[in-house]
């Protein structure tokens, strides 16, 4: 399918998270002038907060009131991480973190058993099936705790050390000849009732939970996006709240999910996650919540209960009603969005870079893209 409008040359990316860094790179590969802005220098948004999972099977395979295509988008994804890292450290000499899976998910309740049972029957077809493995979970990971009444191993799901994505990320954008990074508000405005792109052909807006509240001139007047077009009333503030801790003896060699918290060992730290807390746009941590995060993280892995803490942080998720990604173009000329990505930004960095450079790029986008586009998604409030 393609898009009949004239060629674009130019594009401001607004937002240099995952998403904006990686949508950017890729059209600037394309051949596109790109100008990356953002407000913060260094960019500290939902990217770095977040712990680099990569988990299709667990995030998106059952759960409840999810885009009915989002494993499909997390799937595809997921199989292009592995080169993708590749290549960016090839591009960079900086390591990503990136780790293939399988991550190990238990149950400690009946709940969260049907859970695991429904993930595995949903991705029983999988080239990368979940396996239950109970009777084994002592071998697979001698640190999870010894209560529990189901396991299953996901060979699908993995994570990547998120900061150090993020910095191989700013340094191929630092040297790319076609991308320009400047630190400030792009000038919007509106001029004679259409949008002015800070003097490029189109605009992406990739400022996570922010997207909306972007700024234009128009008329002498500040206003929002969300004034622009209503698909950017539609992405939600879901904060976060988690920590890591110092690396243990006998601690974990994978990555655990139980429930809503996550334990993921990285190189120099054990990262514990994450509390989801709908319309809160946490700036800070609250000691008793990451106090309940690392006595549950205690509860899953017994050596983690006299880890040292060695930081902890509160984020904001760009989130939608049925927690997928809006991606295309808005209902104003060459504005185009790449956002909401909820719990799956890390992971759906690469495929959500392919598909808005095929769409802004060359002007095509396949049958899965067309699933994500803001008149698809919402055509009834559009």
């Amino acid at each position: 399918m393609s898009r009949a409008q004239p060629p674009i040359q130019s594009i401001a990316v607004i937002g240099a998270g995952i998403i904006g860094l990686s949508c950017a790179l890729e059209l600037a590969d394309r051949g596109l002038a790109v100008s990356l802005y953002d407000k913060n220098d260094p960019p500290r948004g939902a990217s770095w907060a977040a712990a680099g999972m990569l988990a299709p099977a667990f995030e998106a395979a059952v759960e409840p009131g999810t885009h009915p295509r989002l494993f499909e988008l997390c799937d595809t994804s997921a199989r292009m991480w592995p080169d993708w890292a590749k290549h960016l450290e090839a591009e960079t000499g900086q390591s990503s973190g990136f780790v293939a899976g399988p991550s190990l998910a238990i149950a400690r309740s009946p709940e969260q058993a049907a859970f695991l049972e429904s993930v595995r029957k949903r991705l029983s077809d999988h080239s990368l099936a979940p396996a239950a493995c109970l009777p084994r979970l002592s071998e697979i990971e001698p640190a999870a705790t010894p209560d529990a009444c189901a396991a299953l191993l996901l060979p699908s799901d993995g994570h990547a050390d998120n900061r150090a994505t993020l910095d191989a990320l700013m340094i191929r954008a630092q040297a790319h000849p076609n991308l320009m990074l400047r630190h400030g508000e792009a000038p919007l405005r509106m001029n004679s009732g259409a949008l002015d792109h800070a003097g490029h052909d189109a605009t992406l807006i990739a400022s996570g939970w922010q997207s909306g509240q972007v700024q234009v001139d128009r008329g002498g007047e500040t206003v929002a996006l969300t004034l622009l077009d209503p698909i950017f009333d539609q992405i939600t503030a879901f904060g976060g709240q988690m920590l890591a801790v110092a690396p243990v003896a006998n601690g974990p060699r994978l990555t655990l999910r139980c429930g809503h918290v996550y334990i993921v060992p990285k190189a120099d730290r054990i990262i514990i996650g994450a509390t989801t807390e709908p319309g809160r746009a946490l700036t800070k941590t609250e000691p008793d919540a990451i106090a309940t995060l690392h006595r549950q993280a205690a509860e899953i892995c017994p050596a983690l209960a006299d880890a040292p803490v060695l930081e902890s942080w509160a984020g904001i998720r760009p989130g939608t009603r049925d927690h997928a990604p809006i991606l295309g173009e808005t209902g104003v000329s060459n504005l185009f969005v790449a956002t909401g990505h909820y719990r799956n930004g890390i992971l759906l960095a690469p495929i959500t870079a392919q598909i808005m450079a095929d769409l802004i790029a060359d002007g095509q986008h396949s049958d899965l893209a067309a699933a994500f586009a803001p008149a698809a998604r919402f055509a009834e409030q559009l």
